[in-house]
């Protein structure tokens, strides 16, 4: 008996490691991201420095490949995480983390529209607005001070108020901020599948 009680709380850890470190590799995905797109015109300036045509051409094609597929990669595990289970486990900030996987989605649909400048204008503004929401709920919420903090007085009881849109703490929030991410979130990525075999198709 001891020996099955181990065993589920090791496979309970597990499940909970995933969870904490796929939300943080989506996260450092979708900065990745963002920093990449924001740096395009430093990169292709640097390129200059790179006296053999081979390095800038495998430069390049790295740099265009973490670009854009960071940020896919980033939406694909959010995705994964907005769900009422995993809501329940770890302390996912809310509703940073669904509004920000949303709005990263909506970035991605400006992304697949085109290279015009209409299209690039909204993509970008998109994805920064994306990495402030979900960076703000990371820090602010998930990562907020703890309670000996609060309790001992060496922070505000604001960061009380904060810890309470964490996922675990609040199952009312989570299950709200669930029912409306949810179908929203299966629109955008409908409209990313429908665009991406519109592309393949006008090939």
């Amino acid at each position: 008996m001891e020996a099955e009680t181990l065993t589920e709380s090791i496979s309970k850890s597990l499940e909970l490691w995933t969870i904490i470190t796929t939300y943080d590799v989506a996260l450092v995905f979708l900065l990745l991201g963002l920093i990449l797109n924001f740096s395009q015109k430093y990169f292709q300036s640097g390129m200059d420095d790179f006296s053999v045509k081979l390095s800038k051409e495998n430069w390049a094609i790295l740099f265009y490949l973490f670009r854009d597929y960071s940020l896919f990669m980033a939406y694909g595990m959010s995705l994964l995480l907005i769900n009422p289970d995993m809501f329940a486990d770890v302390k996912l900030p809310l509703p940073f983390f669904p509004v920000g996987t949303i709005l990263l989605g909506m970035a991605l649909v400006f992304r697949m529209g085109g290279n015009d400048a209409k299209h690039k204008k909204w993509f970008l503004g998109f994805l920064a607005a994306a990495a402030i929401v979900q960076y703000t709920g990371f820090v602010f919420v998930m990562e907020a001070v703890p309670s000996e903090w609060i309790d001992a007085g060496h922070a505000s009881e604001v960061w009380s108020v904060l810890r309470g849109f964490r996922s675990n703490l609040n199952p009312q929030l989570s299950m709200w901020s669930f029912m409306l991410s949810f179908p929203v979130l299966m629109l955008i990525t409908i409209l990313m599948l429908w665009r991406g075999v519109a592309g393949q198709s006008g090939k």
